[in-house]
Order: C-alpha cells, then structure tokens, then sequence
C-alpha cells in the first residue's frame, strides 16, 4: 500500500503513535510518506522522523488556531497528493492534521482515516458553547469526508457515540509499545538513579507528561507537598515540557520543595521511568495516553485520575489505583501514600504490572492497523 500520513502537532503521545505506524508499516514493505509541520515539532520528533529509513517527509506549515493559513496548507497537501499519488490511505492525526487531510484527499482515490488522539469535546474545562461547535464539525466531518475513525481507547470510543459520530465509521486499536527485559530496566534503573545521585532503597514517584492544562501538573506539585513532610525520603521526579514550566518551576520554590522535586525538561520518559517505583498521572482528560503503557512496560504501579485509558490500563486495586478526575487531589495523595507506606503492596503492583503490559504490543497495534488500511482500501 501507498499511505500518507499528515499531523500538526508533532509532538507527545501524538507524534509517538505516528512515528511508530510510520516505522511499522514502511517496516513491512509500503510507500510511507509523512507530511508534518516543523511549527510545533519537537526535537525529538524530528530526529526520529529524519531516522527513518524509506519514509518520505513533507513539511508543511499548519498551525492550531483556525485561520486563513489553513487555506494555505489544504492547498499544498491537496497538491502533494496530486503529484505524489495515488495514495491508498490518507491517514490524519489529531484535530486539526484529521480535518487537513481529509479535505485534501476528498477527490483524491485514497481510504480517509481520521485518529483523533483525544477529541478535545473530552475536555471537561470546555465552555458549553465551544464543546457544542466543536461537536457539530467533528460530525460533520464525519459524515462527509471520512471512511474511517481509528480510536485509540474505548473511552474516547463512547465519548465519540455520545457525540453523535457515526457508529459504523469506528474502530478502537489501542496504543502498543516495544516490550522490555527485566535485566534491561534493572540496567536502566541503575544508570539513572546514579545520574540522579539517589540510593536505590529510596522511593521515587514520577510525572511524564507535557506542562500544560491537560496534563495538569500543578497537582503533582500539590501532592508532592502534601507528603513529604510523612516521607521526606521520597523523591519526585517531572520530566516534561511546556506553556507551565514557569508556574511549575515557581510552585517548587514557593512549597520549598528544590530538595525533594526535580524537574527535567528535556528528558525521555522512556528512559527515566525504570529508576521510578510509582507512576502518577494527573491529567484532566485523555484518549489512550503512551506514558501509561510505558509506565507498564516499565512494571510501575500507576495512580491515575479517572481519564480515557485509565480503565484499560489500570486494574484497581491489582496494578493501580484510578481515582475521579478532580481538582482536589487529597484522593490522589492518599492513594500515592498509602503505596509509599507499604512496600509489599508496591511490589505485588509492579508484579502485575509486569504481567499486565504484554497486552499492549506496537507490533500488535501496528498489525491491527495495516488490517484496517487494507480492510478500508478495499
């Protein structure tokens, strides 16, 4: 198969799902072209993108806010489908990289295939106005210039029923990553926590995610200030960047929290996570976060607000604990603390974890996919 991917955000659990499809299925034997725009794309993303073998890149500048550029960029993706075509699948990700591609391939021969990584109607701080508007193009985009919607959880799944988008369109293929030794984590684990002068007997809770309101860190900088003063001991760890870094950075200081908070903003989770003992998320909202798969295949017990992929991640009370999405965060500290209280329980956590995050495999995610292109092409 011929298949163009297109993304604007280049960046976070976004960026990572494309360059794995795009690894993947150029892996396999097809054409892969990616059109991306450089505006929002982080180094990493680029780096990775430039690493691929037999993928061709297009950038393209596309920016979030609607506006006249978006005239612009429908003309030269149209135009790249034109000359570089005929494509099979015009595969869009992320609202405005879905709403791009789609018009564009619309006279085009390709199957048009939108993942939404989130709609962001799933937004709980939304206006009802705007969740109204945003409802309203998202279905009609559906009905229109869509044959197909890949959503990555069975959250998002529901979300996008209650939102009135067509049923038959749907298909869920959850998130997978690349699987990991126990000998390569201890390894790992070993390299990190020298790098971050800690001893190995001492608990570090961990935050991986971008620095804005979605993410929600702040909260984490709460509970951390909430517990240290039971478990001085414990180290908490952010690695992540963005529009809050500032705020993040200046909360730190203001809990007096420079000896027990750590941020890292230019990081690979990946690569940090195996020196974690507890994974916490805080987020607002979410489609089928990466960082919570990794966080398995790291074997890290996870404490989540109640959030899109939580549910399919997370075995209350087995390898987790998911607690209702809140600006309040007392659940949220007692959960993390009670796991800090007893590290037999942390284990047995991680145990399952271990055991839970063969369920969640990119070569599977990678497979269901292309099953899905050829299904649709057909």
């Amino acid at each position: 198969m011929k298949i163009l991917f297109v993304i604007e955000t280049c960046g976070g659990g976004s960026g990572r799902h494309l360059l794995d499809l795009a690894r993947g299925t150029a892996a396999q034997g097809h054409e892969v072209h990616v059109a991306f725009s450089p505006l929002r794309a982080d180094p990493g993303f680029l780096q990775a993108l430039s690493d691929l073998r037999g993928v061709r890149r297009f950038p393209i500048e596309m920016r979030t806010a609607p506006g006249r550029d978006d005239l612009r960029a429908l003309r030269r993706l149209k135009r790249y489908i034109q000359h570089m075509g005929p494509f099979d699948v015009v595969h869009g990700h992320s609202s405005k990289g879905g709403a791009l591609a789609r018009l564009a391939a619309t006279w085009s021969q390709a199957r048009r295939i939108y993942t939404p990584h989130a709609l962001y109607t799933m937004n709980p701080e939304l206006p009802p106005i705007k969740r109204k508007l945003y409802g309203v193009i998202e279905k009609l985009l559906a009905s229109t210039v869509t044959d197909s919607i890949i959503l990555v959880s069975e959250e998002e799944h529901h979300h996008a029923l209650k939102q009135g988008l067509p049923e038959e369109k749907m298909r869920v293929i959850v998130n997978g990553v690349e699987p990991r030794t126990a000998e390569e984590l201890e390894r790992t684990r070993q390299r990190i926590r020298r790098r971050l002068a800690t001893d190995d007997n001492v608990p570090i809770v961990g935050f991986v995610g971008r620095l804005d309101e979605q993410k929600a860190p702040e909260r984490f900088i709460e509970i951390a200030a909430r517990l240290t003063p039971r478990h001085p001991d414990t180290r908490f760890i952010m690695l992540g960047n963005g529009e809050k870094a500032p705020l993040i950075q200046s909360l730190i200081d203001e809990y007096g929290l420079k000896k027990h908070v750590k941020l890292f903003t230019d990081a690979s989770g990946e690569e940090f996570m195996p020196a974690f003992d507890l994974f916490l998320m805080t987020s607002r909202y979410e489609a089928m976060p990466y960082v919570l798969i990794e966080a398995l295949a790291a074997h890290l017990p996870i404490v989540s607000t109640d959030v899109g992929g939580a549910r399919t991640v997370i075995e209350e009370g087995v390898n987790g604990h998911i607690v209702p999405e809140s600006d309040d965060v007392s659940t949220l500290a007692e959960r993390v603390c009670n796991l800090l209280d007893d590290r037999n329980r942390l284990a047995r956590y991680s145990a399952a974890a271990q055991r839970k995050a063969v369920e969640f495999r990119e070569e599977e995610m990678v497979q269901q996919t292309l099953a899905h292109y050829a299904s649709a092409a057909g």
